[in-house]
């Protein structure tokens, strides 16, 4: 099938799925196969509603958005081909796109939740490179930039005294950040990020990261199951000493 244009640098076509590569920057670990065996329905019955992006790489195409429909097709349908958008963008841009992707996305759980929010703020902050120092993991710069912002904020807001290296340190960060949580599909404030979301990222075990996907926690759901789990733990620590 010809491809049509879409704009001066991405074009529309028809790729053969066994072309396509996955997304290195996909953070969704779980996909629900009725739910992928739904949409396969819905595709095969009114077509592709929307084309999944590519990127041209080494002969191939690597995908950046669209993993639910690409495996819809092409686990559930005979189909050979999908429609593609095909853009020319940097692992930066690719990352973003996916990351932006991941969270307008709808059957998330919470925890898919808040590392998909996590990696947004990440890849808009990676090239610079005093944010890029803060951690070894998209996890460990966030949480340490929130905290400093926390900490200086909760500073000013006692009075209390603030060196200028650590003020502007800080300072030059709140826009941007305070940019991504308003552009996000529910805002948030990243305050209340960082007290009430981010903790319940840390130290997860994947038995709780399988069970949260599958069973698509919300908050409080995990906070009770580790909280069960915590206390089991130090029950059990307890009773061996």
């Amino acid at each position: 099938m010809n491809h049509k244009k879409a704009d001066k640098h991405n074009i529309i076509k028809w790729l053969n799925i066994k072309q396509i590569d996955p997304s290195p920057f996909q953070k969704r670990r779980y996909f629900d196969e009725e739910k992928l065996k739904e949409l396969a329905s819905s595709i095969q019955n009114d077509g592709l509603i929307e084309p999944i992006v590519v990127r041209p790489k080494r002969k191939r195409y690597e995908l950046i958005a669209g993993e639910r429909r690409l495996r819809a097709v092409h686990q559930y349908t005979d189909y050979k081909t999908i429609e593609a958008k095909i853009i020319h963008v940097d692992d930066l841009q690719a990352r973003r796109i996916s990351a932006a992707e991941n969270i307008q996305r709808e059957g998330f759980s919470a925890i898919e939740t808040i590392e998909a929010i996590v990696e947004i703020i990440d890849a808009h902050l990676i090239e610079d490179t005093e944010y890029a120092a803060m951690g070894d993991s998209p996890e460990d710069r966030v949480h340490y930039l929130l905290s400093k912002m926390t900490s200086v904020n909760n500073n000013q807001l006692k009075h209390s005294q603030i060196s200028n290296d650590r003020l502007q340190q800080v300072h030059k960060f709140v826009y941007p950040v305070e940019k991504i949580f308003k552009n996000l599909p529910k805002r948030l404030e990243w305050k209340s990020f960082f007290v009430h979301d981010l903790p319940l990222i840390e130290g997860v075990c994947e038995d709780i990261r399988e069970i949260s996907f599958k069973n698509q926690l919300n908050k409080s759901q995990i906070k009770a199951i580790k909280y069960r789990i915590y206390s089991f733990k130090s029950r059990t620590w307890s009773s061996l000493k």
